[in-house]
């Protein structure tokens, strides 16, 4: 029988989101083609992973993208042999259902687990409603793949999946449940209704039994207090919400006993009062304390942390310096981009974490860039006229030299488009736009432009446009202004002083093209061994439950600090 080849590289998200992002050592026992190890090595490149595969021809194949592959049985008592141990993480993607002694094989790898080590699976459930309705009728589909695959040798549900575990002296800290078509089971659901009561059974838990596929399951050999953490964010262009907020809590919730929830209308509060409760608010400005202070009421009474996220010079907005000042005051801490940022806030609030910007993961390669081809250049800012307005000279000067071999891509600023010397077809332009089509437009893009004028809003900014274009292999063309803090010079980017140097560098690339290929790898280095949400994960982690320890101290700290929050609420 011919292999399934789509079987063996499908990635499944779920899984990859619950697989520790400060992992040094992952096993994955059913590697196939190694694509969801690779999908996880482009979020934390710097991880030990291995994979364990029975059919040769996709172990070749994830050979090439693993950093060890052992072929073999899962099941053999020799298979590791005494070359894997301090396991952070064994993960097994739809495996444990092809096994003959499914709990036995897991028992034997657990010995590889460091103490602080997960269990990562995802396992199919057989309590399903396509099985169940199959059963009335007396049928039992054999299928290449899903839940019907004809390999299965066991069958699991919710109950025997969690029963496993604990005989194995696990502690789970998290199930959840993989649902794929809804509207089906609960049509399944209707029609069994007056089965189910003539039965007694409550028709809600069996719709919670028939409902999932399959359950994504994350246990270890210790116990952890859960933390949960709400993210709040109404800031335009969204993505600022989406590298501030949403990527971060995305690497948070990889790590046990996390759990994490984005929002951009309404929150619906947790209320479970042994759970560690923070409630991030991204760059809020309180204006209207009744209504402000209401909501942080709220969120105190039920038991959260209030964190504000900030990014930006706060003096730069003179009119609202007080408002911004009591911001800063009224809640418990303040998580800000860069040491700068930090000790403009301290004066208003002790409690403030340092986060550098950071990306989830790195974005797929793009193989298609040729030296000949010429070069495409990427600008995606907002009010930015103030920082390319000095350069603009020079720059149409080079780009009318040679209209043939520059290209430009803008995003979201008109003017700056409209002021580029180049015939409409080597130039773009996009609106205001989503996170993924700002994306998208950089990757098809060999250099990023990033002037900033030397203005003290701009020296407390951060280098997140830098990170972004690097991650995609853009050659980084910035100003020394707030760059140099990051970048070398000559080695993951180009920088320029004024409009002359701006151009020398243009020249020299125009001359030699793949000097801004080159450099652009360099860059994806940078960001792949600093700039990633792996390498401040486990602290961010640390400080949320730190800050959710001190509640009580923190809430009176919050009171004195802030006696217009404490008098509203006692009223």
């Amino acid at each position: 029988m011919a292999l399934n080849q789509s079987y063996y590289r499908n990635v499944n998200p779920d899984l990859l989101d619950r697989i520790p992002l400060n992992a040094k050592t992952v096993v994955e026992v059913g590697c196939g083609s190694g694509a969801l190890g690779s999908a996880y090595k482009l979020r934390n490149p710097q991880v030990h992973y291995i994979g364990v595969e029975a059919m040769p021809e996709p172990a070749a194949d994830a050979s090439k993208v693993l950093d060890q592959v052992i072929v073999g049985n899962a099941e053999d008592p020799l298979l590791f042999g005494d070359n894997v141990q301090d396991v952070d993480c064994l993960v097994y993607g739809d495996v444990l259902e092809h096994l003959v002694n499914p709990w036995d094989c897991l028992r034997r790898h657990l010995q590889l687990l460091s103490e602080d080590g997960l269990v990562v699976a995802c396992i199919p459930n057989a309590q399903h409603w396509s099985a169940i309705a199959n059963l009335l009728q007396g049928y039992w589909p054999l299928e290449d793949q899903g839940l019907f695959d004809r390999t299965h040798l066991r069958w699991f549900t919710k109950a025997t999946i969690v029963a496993g575990m604990q005989q194995l002296g696990l502690t789970i800290h998290e199930l959840k449940p993989r649902i794929f078509k809804p509207d089906q089971t609960r049509a399944f659901l209707q029609k069994l209704a007056p089965a189910l009561d003539n039965l007694g059974l409550d028709q809600q838990a069996v719709l919670n039994g028939i409902a999932p596929l399959q359950y994504v399951i994350s246990a270890g050999f210790k116990p952890i207090q859960r933390l949960h953490l709400d993210g709040f964010s109404q800031i335009n262009p969204p993505s600022m919400g989406e590298v501030r907020l949403r990527q971060p809590m995305q690497a948070l919730a990889s790590l046990s006993g996390s759990s994490c929830r984005y929002a951009t209308d309404s929150v619906v509060l947790r209320s479970d009062p042994d759970l560690y409760k923070i409630f991030v608010w991204q760059r809020p400005v309180f204006t209207d304390l009744e209504r402000d202070f209401k909501q942080i009421q709220a969120l105190i009474r039920s038991g959260y942390i209030v964190i504000v996220d900030w990014d930006d010079d706060p003096r730069h907005w003179t009119d609202l310096q007080l408002e911004i000042q009591l911001t800063f005051r009224s809640v418990h801490a303040v998580q800000v981009t860069t040491p700068e940022l930090a000790e403009l806030i301290k004066p208003f609030n002790p409690e403030v974490g340092v986060f550098p910007n950071a990306l989830l993961s790195l974005p797929p390669t793009r193989s298609d860039r040729v030296s000949g081809d010429g070069l495409r250049l990427f600008f995606g800012a907002l009010n930015r006229e103030k920082d390319w307005a000095p350069l603009i000279d020079e720059l149409n000067a080079e780009l009318r030299d040679a209209p043939e071999f520059w290209s430009f891509s803008v995003v979201h600023d008109q003017r700056f488009y409209d002021a580029l010397d180049l015939p409409p077809s080597r130039k773009s332009f996009v609106p205001t736009c989503g996170y993924e089509r700002y994306q998208a437009e950089m990757a098809q893009c060999d250099v990023a432009f990033l002037p900033l004028s030397n203005t003290p809003f701009n020296q407390m900014k951060s280098n997140l446009k830098a990170i972004e274009a690097g991650g995609h292999g853009l050659a980084l063309l910035a100003s020394n202004v707030l760059y140099e803090r990051s970048l070398v010079a000559g080695v993951t980017a180009e920088l320029f002083s004024d409009s002359a140097q701006l151009r020398r560098h243009l020249q020299a690339w125009r001359q030699q093209p793949d000097l801004a290929h080159q450099l652009g790898k360099r860059a994806r280095q940078w960001v792949a061994s600093e700039c990633l949400a792996a390498h401040q994960v486990a602290r961010r982690d640390a400080w949320y439950r730190d800050l959710a320890s001190r509640r009580d101290q923190l809430n009176k700290d919050l009171f004195q600090r802030a006696p217009e929050l404490a008098a509203t609420a006692a009223d």
